[in-house]
């Protein structure tokens, strides 16, 4: 079902066939972090980005095309995509401690953010900003959240991203930060940072 946000951006449902757009707003959202990630899990001759478009193809996981939703171009390209989930159990010490030091300050993150509405990807593509999209996108994480029965939105962020402003201006409040670690990737802020959303 196609919703019109607010601002009278529509936001439909993504479909598999979209894994490749995905693949690409993932990393445009984790500023290319999602390559370190990636990188480790190529089957073959697989490229980074073959595994992105391979695991956006999947029904399940934190990244699957059936937990996003997109904005759609006149020619029905997506241009603006979300991806949110309910997060509903924390992960274990034991676990974040075996994960790649690059990635452990955000699990540590997502872990105060359980009981909440995810935001785990939220991205639109340069040629398309400034218009509504990631508004749109937003307004309608926090429709899914409410009729959900959640009570709370939360994303993750860098302290560089000039979406902090968007993030700001609809109600989202920071709560915690943690410092970023660069293993492998270069970035030029120095926290991640969580912010949360009454809905």
């Amino acid at each position: 079902m196609n919703i019109v946000s607010k601002a009278g951006t529509e936001v439909c449902a993504a479909r598999r066939s979209d894994a490749a757009a995905l693949a690409d707003l993932i990393v445009i959202a984790g500023d290319g972090l999602p390559l370190v990630l990636w990188e480790q899990m190529r089957e073959g001759d697989e490229t980074a980005m073959d595994v992105g478009r391979r695991r956006a193809k999947r029904d399940a996981g934190g990244f699957s095309w059936q937990k996003s939703d997109v904005v759609r171009d006149a020619e029905d390209l997506v241009i603006s995509a979300l991806v949110s989930y309910p997060l509903k159990q924390r992960t274990p010490a034991p676990d974040i401690a075996q994960a790649s030091a690059v990635f452990r300050p955000l699990l540590a993150l997502e872990n105060l953010a359980v009981g909440t509405w995810y935001i785990n990807v939220l991205a639109t593509f340069e040629h398309a900003r400034g218009q509504g999209a990631a508004t749109a996108l937003l307004q309608h994480a926090e429709t899914r959240a409410r009729t959900s029965g959640y009570t709370a939105l939360s994303l993750i962020t860098g302290d560089v991203n000039p979406a902090r402003k968007l993030y700001e201006s609809l109600g989202f409040v920071e709560v915690a930060r943690e410092e970023i670690v660069k293993s492998g990737w270069s970035y030029d802020g120095t926290e991640w940072l969580l912010y949360r959303k009454p809905v």
